[in-house]
């Protein structure tokens, strides 16, 4: 008697497979779909491991296999077990990770197909059967035929009846005499089918690119290896040419037979991506996200399967498509948050998971950021990494100097009379930019006109009768918003407190600047870009490309302009407030304002014009802001890092973020209590040190969607010995790695 171990779709979610025997009729393998009784039900599940023997007495028999041929590799089944494990997940849940598309639904995708009709050329006198059916009175089958008969080749049958307005009837009639045939033929929902793309040859390489792609490419064809890592940290200032770094390590992946994954941070940064890759590997790239149709990823997913396509890109799920033969594995950006699973089960990090498969495949990772994450960096300083670099720009003109970048200390502005959202500076160098017929990137990291309203008789400030935060006020909707649920609410006309019509608005947004930009840059064309205005992959691509082509001279956006994008016209990049973000409770704060600053800075000077930044900022002296607007990624690594030793944060401990929310206050400070006693406990059981527990205390947000949330935060080394046994009730969130503590 053979056994399986099996990852079982049960409701509640369990963090161990489950054992059951294999009948002889059936030729179950690891990674096989399968069928298996499960309390009264009978449940979906996928096979884990095998064995030739049980210690468990009473076990039940696998009732049937699911498809003719495992849905998972050995190597996704062993990576989806350690997601289970690290991330203290339910293991069905990091096994569909790596399942095809729909796998849980209870009717199968099926494969699109179109018909076409064409005439049966076994049957002759084609003219005289039509002259017949008009004398039968069957006129819209004569219709048909002599449609077909006037035709060049087979025609869709849809295209037939929308044509001849007619339903099904005549050909069916036809078809049941053998007068006409009907084919289907298979479509391929791949969304690039179809698509034409300007053809792009490999650019001749500098000496700081040739240097780094030697190391990666003796990594690739595994003849420079010799002990060190398969893993680069690819650290290039922004427009260095990191991805023509990863468009050649491809080339020389599939020219040795394998194949590769390319990941982005976000869905909206796939079409630039797509352009340059398909542009050098034309028809064989796979486009891989959530936003596609169920059809659209079930089709990609089988060409992948089946090797048709040499590289997959897609954000953090395209890790796990199922690309056999895996020689490459690309994370740009790898700095970036968007690479988190933040919202549901397993929380993973999709660049933690590509090092891990990396492992068990034998490919060869490249990590790519012009401001690496900490973790990354201390890593590649400890030579668990290779560090290569690219530290010079690359422009049209050939190798170019980093913007120049301005630090305005907005107090002092104030002092001299200016309450412009705009610095004397900022305002000079758009005005010139304008004048220039140069174009101008202002960034500001939030939504709206006023991030609150306050009344000035008793300070009332509108807030969200779910969470606890202040409202926004959005004036192209003329509502109050809240960023976090989403809620509408009407505009104050007078106080609900005092009844005071002396209401004022505070804070910028985008829309806050956009309109000072018509107000200031009267006869300017300005498009503003976030969420707002920006809502589909189809609008993102639009504006992008609008922009790009120089129909509008400001682009007013949200942090979504900071990334990645290449903007050849733009001469002038504005941070309207860099303070956003800096005084949050938060050890990473440091980090992310570095790497927006960064980021949006390298927007400016990518074309022929030079580049220039003005940061504006209430503080002047953060250690960020001044490292960044030298573009000093090492003095704010020594720095940052130095802070992080010192208080104990990663990467010099693991953390643990659990969150406890319910609707109820009392029971909500309960149950984290009660919670975090059990952990001491644990902790103090097994006798062990360096360990830290932070909380209980309320998040940063105390009351979000109608439910109180309460956290505990563990610090320490090898945390989830001591969660992995603990039994955590409904309503807890469990965050291995999380990007925060708020």
């Amino acid at each position: 008697m053979k056994y399986a171990e099996v990852a079982v779709s049960a409701p509640g979610g369990h963090r161990h497979t489950f054992t059951y025997s294999i009948p002889d009729s059936l030729d179950v393998e690891v990674g096989s779909g399968v069928w298996v009784p499960f309390g009264a039900r009978v449940l979906q599940g996928v096979v884990t491991s095998l064995t030739d023997s049980s210690s468990i007495s009473e076990i039940r028999m696998i009732s049937d296999i699911i498809g003719t041929s495992p849905l998972v590799s050995p190597e996704r089944i062993q990576l989806a077990l350690w997601i289970a494990d690290y991330y203290l997940a339910p293991v069905f849940s990091a096994v569909a990770l790596m399942l095809p598309p729909g796998f849980e639904r209870t009717q199968e995708i099926k494969t699109k197909h179109l018909a076409f009709l064409r005439l049966n050329p076994e049957k002759e006198s084609i003219s005289q059967v039509i002259l017949e059916l008009k004398r039968a009175r069957a006129l819209k089958q004569a219709e048909v035929l002599e449609y077909l008969d006037q035709s060049a080749g087979p025609l869709l049958t849809s295209q037939i009846q929308e044509h001849l307005k007619c339903n099904r009837s005549p050909i069916k009639a036809l078809l049941a005499k053998g007068l006409i045939v009907e084919e289907n033929v298979d479509v391929d929902r791949n969304p690039l089918a179809g698509r034409e793309f300007p053809l792009e040859f490999p650019f001749t390489f500098t000496s700081d690119q040739q240097s780094a792609w030697q190391r990666i490419k003796g990594s690739i064809t595994g003849q420079g290896r010799n002990g060190k890592p398969g893993i680069f940290l690819l650290h290039g200032v922004t427009g260095s040419g990191k991805t023509e770094v990863y468009l050649q390590a491809l080339a020389e992946t599939i020219s040795l037979g394998k194949k590769g994954i390319c990941m982005v941070p976000e869905i909206a940064l796939t079409p630039q991506v797509i352009d340059r890759f398909m542009g050098r590997f034309p028809g064989r790239v796979a486009l891989l996200h959530s936003k596609l149709s169920l059809g659209q990823q079930y089709d990609v997913w089988q060409g992948i399967c089946r090797g048709d396509l040499d590289i997959v890109i897609g954000p953090r799920s395209a890790i796990f498509a199922p690309q056999p033969d895996l020689g490459l594995i690309i994370v740009d950006e790898e700095h970036e948050w968007a690479y988190k699973q933040s919202d549901k089960m397993p929380r993973y990090h999709a660049r933690d998971v590509a090092v891990q498969l990396a492992g068990l495949t034998g490919a060869t990772l490249i990590l790519g950021s012009a401001t690496p994450s900490i973790e990354t960096y201390y890593r590649a300083q400890r030579s668990e990494y290779q560090l290569v670099e690219l530290p010079e720009r690359i422009t049209p003109l050939g190798q170019s100097p980093l913007p120049e970048v301005s630090i305005v200390n907005m107090r002092d502005e104030f002092k001299s009379g200016n309450r412009s959202i705009f610095s004397r500076l900022l305002k000079s160098r758009i005005t010139y930019a304008l004048e220039q017929h140069e174009q101008i990137v202002l960034f500001i990291n939030r939504r709206g006109l006023a991030t609150f309203i306050e009344c000035m008789d008793c300070g009332f400030i509108p807030s969200c009768s779910r969470c606890s935060v202040a409202l926004t006020y959005h004036a192209a909707s003329n509502r109050l918003i809240c960023h976090h649920c989403r809620r509408l609410y009407t505009v104050l006309k007078k106080c609900p407190n005092c009844s005071s019509t002396d209401i004022k608005y505070f804070g910028v947004g985008t829309e806050t600047v956009e309109t000072e930009c018509r107000k200031q840059f009267p006869g300017s064309k300005i498009i503003r870009f976030d969420s707002d205005t920006v809502s589909s992959n189809r609008e993102y691509e639009t504006t992008v490309n609008s922009f790009r082509k120089h129909e509008a001279d400001i682009l007013v956006g949200t942090q979504i302009v900071a990334k990645g994008l290449n903007f050849p016209h733009v001469s002038l990049v504005g941070a309207v407030n860099a303070d956003i973000g800096l005084n949050l409770p938060d050890f990473r704060s440091g980090e992310r304002t570095f790497q927006l600053l960064c980021q949006v800075a390298g927007r400016a000077g990518r074309g022929t014009f030079a580049g220039k930044a003005v940061i504006q900022t209430f503080n002047p002296d953060y250690y960020a802001i001044k490292f960044a607007a030298r573009h000093d990624y090492a003095g704010f690594y020594n720095s940052e890092i130095k802070y992080r030793r010192s208080y104990g944060y990663p990467p010099f401990s693991d953390m643990i973020r659990l969150v406890y929310s319910h609707i109820n206050e009392e029971k909500c400070k309960a149950e984290a209590d009660r919670m975090h006693t059990l952990i001491k406990t644990e902790i103090d059981s097994k006798g062990l040190p360096g360990f830290k527990l932070i909380g209980p205390v309320s998040t940063y947000i105390a009351r979000l969607r109608g439910k109180y949330q309460i956290q505990i935060i563990l610090l320490g080394k090898d945390l989830q010995d001591i969660l992995s046994a603990m039994y955590f009730p409904k309503g807890w969130i469990l965050d291995v790695d999380p990007l925060g503590m708020i």
